[in-house]
């Protein structure tokens, strides 16, 4: 692929990577009811999080690890924006107030909530990345589907750990004993997603690293005028 090619994906993979950790954190005010398990619930945003993961390593392995870090850092600063811009609109008058209360209940997070959900995101993600980097250095080009799910499974326990002790265990004082099942779906769930996901991981990469060429027509140079 063109390096000019290269700059544009980058970017439109970044921004998606912002796109989907924001709305992640947000639709987590949500909680949905499990399939088949009456009255197991698991936030909304659970379901979408893992794709960061598969985007992390798609640009540590077509860019580099410092490129995949840049990226877990701005959706850091996007998060924070975010999450400012929400608490300022939580600050201004409501039409009415049952309409500011039920914006309140939806969009109000917490302090502990935020504080455990970007602490948890960061580490994480730059384990993530980390781990990716030193199994891709020490297997080379080989071994694709081994780098991608290692490094995410122990970055998802980091993850699922950090995040269900900090919120759920010491911010909302639930019983280790209801802890110990949601991080157990948690975890199964986004390892599942990661196993499942390795063919589409492949196909990514492969089209990535294909040498796209624009067609001739649109590359003509462009005839000269004489004056």
């Amino acid at each position: 692929m063109e390096k000019k090619s290269m700059g544009i994906l980058y970017q439109i993979i970044c921004a998606a990577f912002c796109v989907i950790v924001v709305i992640s954190n947000i639709i987590s005010a949500k909680m949905v009811q499990v399939p088949f398990m009456d009255g197991f619930i698991i936030p909304a945003g659970l379901i979408t999080y893992p794709l960061t993961f598969l985007l992390s390593d798609f640009v540590t392995e077509i860019y580099d690890a410092k490129k995949a870090k840049l990226m877990v850092y701005i959706a850091l600063g996007m998060n924070l924006l975010g999450f400012a811009i929400i608490q300022v609109t939580l600050l201004l008058p409501a039409a009415t107030e049952s309409e500011q209360m039920a914006f309140q209940a939806i969009m109000g997070l917490s302090g502990l909530r935020i504080f455990s959900s970007l602490i948890s995101y960061l580490v994480a993600q730059i384990a993530d990345i980390q781990i990716y980097a030193w199994i891709k250095k020490w297997t080379g080009p080989r071994f694709l589907w081994l780098r991608n799910n290692a490094s995410t499974c122990i970055s998802q326990i980091i993850d699922t750990v950090m995040i269900d002790i900090i919120y759920l265990y010491w911010g909302l004082g639930m019983e280790m004993k209801h802890v110990w099942p949601i991080m157990l779906f948690s975890f199964t769930y986004k390892i599942f997603f990661s196993v499942a996901n390795t063919p589409f991981f492949y196909l990514l990469i492969y089209l990535a690293e294909c040498d796209w060429q624009m067609p001739k027509w649109i590359k003509r140079e462009p005839t000269e005028i004489v004056t």
